[in-house]
């Protein structure tokens, strides 16, 4: 199996981004054009002619060594490929990764098995995901009785769904309201979800969209990153007047309605919290977890304070 390390200027836009296009655990993060937006410097491994390509996203942070993380707007990756995902290739690519990545914490989607022997502390992760194929009628009858109930309560009030929103404020409202809540966003990561937007509307491969009320004033937002059978909710806000008229579910679930009867999957995108996990699942998703691996080669004494 030929793997190859790859620097990201002499990475082939086009066969990296036809390999996530076909491979069957494709998702929107892997495209050249995601990964560029939310990262300061990236690399990857590549097998053969593209066939199967595994991102490396890298920072010097740690000063005394090279570390590959995780970063915001961006849940899962890992490697993907046209070809069987079996655990010999997984763990040639696991093999592959250069040894000057002493400390190691990232996150790989649904198809990434890692072996037992790889050597790496492995945590499982839920992500909730729906089906659309079966069309609204059907979807609907999945709801739980509280999602429907709030749905009527929302209904009560005059809500305008309107995807005349800019970026800027979507942002400004996500920092306002969800950022006290995820105190690891920097200003760098809210710059990335500008430019991750941004090239994702660019290229035709997102939408805006938000719930008004009577004084147009916006109670719930959201951006969702589309690629050619998903719809990933990776940016959402709501708020407190939308936490209260659930503008949250009625964005939801009129996102859901215009994307009902067609080939592709809705993913919410999480979450680890019992009561988020809990409205996800109000909508009659299921859960296909994603997992987060972690090595530690740093020196003995700094080891220990990064675990």
């Amino acid at each position: 199996m030929n793997i190859r390390r790859v620097k990201r200027a002499d990475i082939e836009d086009k066969k990296w981004n036809g390999c996530i296009h076909y491979a069957s655990n494709g998702n929107p993060y892997g495209y050249t054009w995601h990964l560029d937006a939310v990262s300061e410097a990236w690399e990857g491994l590549v097998e053969g002619d593209y066939e199967s390509v595994f991102p490396l996203i890298w920072n010097e942070k740690l000063k005394i060594a090279k570390q590959l993380y995780q970063p915001f707007f961006s849940q899962q990756l890992g490697i993907y490929s046209i070809n069987l995902l079996s655990q010999k290739r997984i763990e040639n690519f696991l093999q592959a990764i250069p040894s000057e990545y002493k400390y190691i914490a990232i996150n790989v989607n649904h198809k990434n098995k890692i072996p037992e022997n790889a050597g790496f502390e492995v945590v499982e992760h839920p992500n909730y995901t729906l089906r659309m194929m079966d069309g609204y009628e059907m979807i609907y009858q999945h709801y739980s009785s509280n999602l429907r109930r709030s749905l009527k309560r929302a209904r009560k009030y005059k809500m305008t769904l309107t995807s005349s929103i800019k970026p800027e404020k979507l942002v400004e409202l996500y920092r306002t309201y969800q950022g006290p809540k995820i105190p690891e966003l920097d200003d760098a990561a809210y710059h990335a979800a500008h430019r991750v937007i941004y090239n994702a509307l660019h290229r035709g491969m997102g939408f805006l969209s938000a719930i008004m009320n009577e004084q147009n004033t916006v109670m719930a937002a959201g951006f969702f990153l589309v690629s050619k059978n998903r719809v990933v909710n990776l940016i959402h806000t709501t708020t407190p007047e939308g936490r209260e008229k659930r503008a949250m579910h009625a964005l939801l679930d009129a996102t859901i309605q215009q994307n009902a009867g067609k080939p592709i999957i809705f993913d919410f995108e999480g979450s680890s919290i019992p009561g988020v996990a809990k409205f996800y699942e109000s909508f009659g998703a299921m859960n296909q977890p994603y997992y987060s691996i972690k090595k530690n080669d740093l020196p003995f004494f700094v080891k220990w304070f990064k675990k």
